[in-house]
């Protein structure tokens, strides 16, 4: 009787080992998978670093020369009225018109 019982304790340990031993091989894969990705991401997260550099680079020269124009006829304009408030002797009082 004790043998028969010993025996199907043997069973059940390596039932059990089996049972223990599949999530454990899960877990070490999804690791391995976390650690490869790892080394991945940093490569491809510095070709899109770039990319959003040459982006943004376009975007800001675009966008001085959009804006240029503008920011010289403002200038020149305030200039010109500078010019003609002094020539005609009428300053502002206070940054009042």
């Amino acid at each position: 009787m004790g043998t028969a019982r010993d025996i199907a304790l043997i069973f059940l340990s390596l039932e059990a080992l089996v049972i223990v031993l599949v999530p454990v091989l899960l877990i070490s894969a999804l690791a391995y998978g976390v650690y490869r990705l790892t080394g991945l991401t940093r490569e491809y997260l510095r070709i899109a670093v770039g990319y959003a550099q040459q982006a943004y680079d376009y975007v800001e020269d675009l966008s001085k020369k959009i804006t240029a124009p503008f920011i010289k006829m403002h200038t020149r304009a305030h200039q010109v009225t500078t010019m003609a408030q002094r020539l005609t002797g009428r300053e502002r009082a206070n940054g009042q018109s």
